[in-house]
């Protein structure tokens, strides 16, 4: 260590570090007054190529390089670091759209947890795509860095918000980006192998937009533009968030080659040509790869690059575009490959802004940093800053362990981490979250189609820590979840007597109410009115029998009374309906066949029959029925005289017998006491 020493809370120091493709930058940083103050710096590039685009190649070449860096810190500051804050590289983002739909039950509102469901759905597709194209094994290999909705659609209509509405179905097209878990875990095994650990990390587009787009502009849409070597990174901020990211393949290095392709240059010298490019030199001097020598006027290089950074600035204004649905109100560039010459103009001009609307930012303008050096003031080395900044300020990715149902899952936070983010990460089917309904009942009765929708299902329960949580609870390090899935409902269970008229089959004998009998066929044979429809059954409810019918189940002889239906005199061919009311009266005078004796024996015997049909008196409800019938009648039975309807729940059912629970085959005596109803 050095002889200097601080004099600060060595607890309270800042260590950031951005490593790079092409070299590791690293800060040490102390609050002050809600800002940081960089007490030293450290630049190192790496001696190999370790790194690809930001992704780790050779840990061991970059573990060195890191080393280097932090060794170096402390050695200035004469102090031991133990921590550090990083960022994985915005163009390892893996930016995905996925539209997922569903049906919705017909004259039913759409809820708030079925569309989240949905959410969920859609950002489970957007990650089964990414396992296609980059043909890997599990979806396990990606953090949800975070989605947004893009779209509403109700029957493929676009809508601005899907709560409470009807139709067939509805649709949600999501923004998902996702983290290659390879990149995560590579950092931190550079972090590991340095001693440290990781006090924050970020994603370097975020970190950047810490310090280059302060909160209060986006609320505005805003595109920022990292140009590096190989790639430009892209994000986008509307209406106070970060809304989506992006990559582009193009960056300097196509200029560089471009200009190697055209003069015959080796890459390093073509690079230092491009650089001579922005200092303005006029005559730019350099040899080829034969050993010419060449003095070119800047303006024929400048000719010579126009169509690279033409591709280039087309490109990424396209992304844009594509992820914006349309041109941002202005563009921040930073990183090296912001001074390409014409890149912002052309920039201007693809998304049809003012040249002033797309600017270059560097370290000038970031407010949070109090840096008195020279060497880190060019747009290159935002990030770095902005680490620091993020760091400060609390934005990042910390790590989250949780349990989901038994397995410890580690999570990558991000702010306002919900229940729906772990179940993403734990895999947890969204599909198992929504208790559908269940099948319904197609038959057909009396030749017409009848249906009977299936019985709601039971939507999942989500706990944590034991309590009743939802997919929008807020979770933490540590949290305890349990999802018992959702249930799917019963199809419906209908029995014959429930397709009988509500009225009962009821007629009226003599002023008392009687019953009788529908005849009840299925599929062509005669059934009992206990039977359960089957799927696709063919139903035929005839009709309550004729009066020749009536009076042979009473015993009666038509031929000893006189008979009226309705008041009305009738052919014995009649058929009965519900509610007919049926009058029978004594024979006056003797026929051409007997004499009125013998008529009027018959017709005590006839009337005797009548008056012992079996009537049951009974109180349902505090309703007292007269219940006649020539069979005895059970508990069961009560239903064809009462208008219940069994068939659409509306809590428990409850029905005493004598204020005891009923059985359903008991027998129904005199002065019975019957109570049915539905407890809620």
């Amino acid at each position: 260590m050095s002889k200097r020493s601080i004099v600060l809370d060595p607890n309270r120091l800042i260590f950031a570090m951005d490593i790079g493709t092409r070299s590791i930058v690293g800060l040490v940083c102390y609050p002050e007054n809600n800002k940081i103050k960089v007490l030293e710096s450290e630049i190192a590039y790496h001696p190999r190529r370790d790194m690809f685009d930001g992704q780790i190649h050779n840990i061991e070449g970059v573990v060195n390089t890191a080393r280097n860096v932090k060794e170096a810190l402390e050695k200035k500051l004469g102090v031991s670091l133990k921590s550090v804050a990083i960022a994985a590289a915005g163009r390892a983002l893996k930016t995905c759209r996925s539209l997922a739909e569903r049906e919705i039950e017909p004259g039913r509102k759409t809820k708030k947890e079925e569309i989240s469901s949905l959410e969920l759905e859609a950002v489970e597709k957007a990650q089964e795509i990414l396992v296609i194209e980059d043909e890997i094994d599990s979806a396990d290999a990606y953090y949800c860095v975070g989605f947004t909705t893009a779209a509403y659609y109700l029957d493929d209509y676009p809508i601005s918000s899907l709560i409470g509405q009807k139709g067939r179905k509805m649709g949600i097209e999501v923004l998902a980006t996702f983290l290659p878990q390879v990149v995560v875990d590579s950092l931190l095994t550079v972090v590991e192998e340095l001693g440290l650990s990781v006090s924050n990390l970020t994603l370097e587009p975020i970190a950047a937009l810490n310090v280059t787009i302060p909160l209060e502009y986006r609320s505005l849409n805003l595109a920022l533009v990292d140009v590096g070597a190989g790639t430009s990174d892209i994000a986008i901020t509307h209406k106070g968030s970060v809304v989506g990211y992006a990559m582009v393949p193009l960056a300097g290095d196509e200029v560089t080659e471009q200009i190697a392709e055209t003069f015959l240059l080796d890459f390093n010298t073509a690079e230092n040509v491009k650089l001579m490019l922005s200092q303005k030199k006029g005559n730019i001097s350099f040899k080829d790869i034969i050993g010419n020598s060449h003095t070119i006027r800047e303006e024929e290089i400048l000719k010579v690059i126009e169509p690279a950074v033409e591709k280039i600035a087309s490109e990424i204004a396209s992304v844009i575009k594509e992820y914006n649905k349309g041109p941002t109100r202005a563009v921040f560039c930073i990183g090296g490959g912001s001074y390409t010459p014409f890149l912002r103009k052309k920039l201007a001009e693809q998304l049809q802004l003012s040249p002033e609307m797309v600017a270059i930012r560097g370290r000038e303008f970031i407010s949070q940093v109090i840096y008195t050096g020279k060497k880190l003031n060019g747009p290159e080395f935002i990030t770095p800053f902005g680490i620091a900044v993020s760091a400060l300020q609390k934005e990042y990715f910390g790590f989250s362990y949780l349990t989901v149902n038994g397995k410890v899952v580690r999570l990558l936070d991000t702010e306002n981490l919900k229940v729906g983010n772990a179940l993403i990460t734990a895999g947890f089917n969204s599909k198992k979250l929504l208790g559908h309904r269940g099948a319904g009942l197609k038959f057909i009765l009396n030749g017409k189609e009848k249906i009977f929708p299936g019985l709601p299902g039971e939507n999942a329960r989500i706990l944590v820590n034991g309590k009743e949580a939802s997919l929008e609870t807020i979770i933490k390090n540590n949290d305890k979840l349990e999802v018992i899935e959702a249930l799917e409902g019963l199809s419906p269970l209908v029995k014959v007597k429930e397709l009988l008229p509500s009225q009962g089959c009821s007629i009226y004998f003599n002023g008392e109410l009687t019953h009788v009998s529908f005849r009840i066929f299925i599929n062509g044979e005669e059934a009992d009115s206990e039977m359960i429809v089957q799927e696709g059954d063919r139903v035929e409810l005839g009709n309550l029998g004729t009066l020749q019918d009536f009076f042979n189940m009473s015993e009666l002889d038509p031929g000893d009374i006189i008979f009226q239906v309705n008041e009305r005199t009738c052919p014995l061919t009649y058929e009965l309906q519900p509610e007919d009311r049926i009058t029978v009266s004594l024979i006056k005078k003797a026929d051409r066949q007997g004499d009125l004796a013998q008529k009027k024996m018959l017709s005590d015997k006839s009337l005797k029959s009548i008056n012992n049909m079996s009537v049951v008196n009974v109180t349902v409800n505090d309703k007292t029925l007269n219940l006649r019938q020539t069979k005895d009648l059970k508990f069961v039975d009560i239903f064809n005289y009462i208008n219940f309807d069994r068939s659409r729940p509306q809590g428990q059912l409850i029905m005493t017998h004598n204020d005891q629970p009923a059985s359903l085959t008991a027998k129904l005596n005199n002065n019975d006491l019957i109570q049915i109803y539905w407890k809620k």
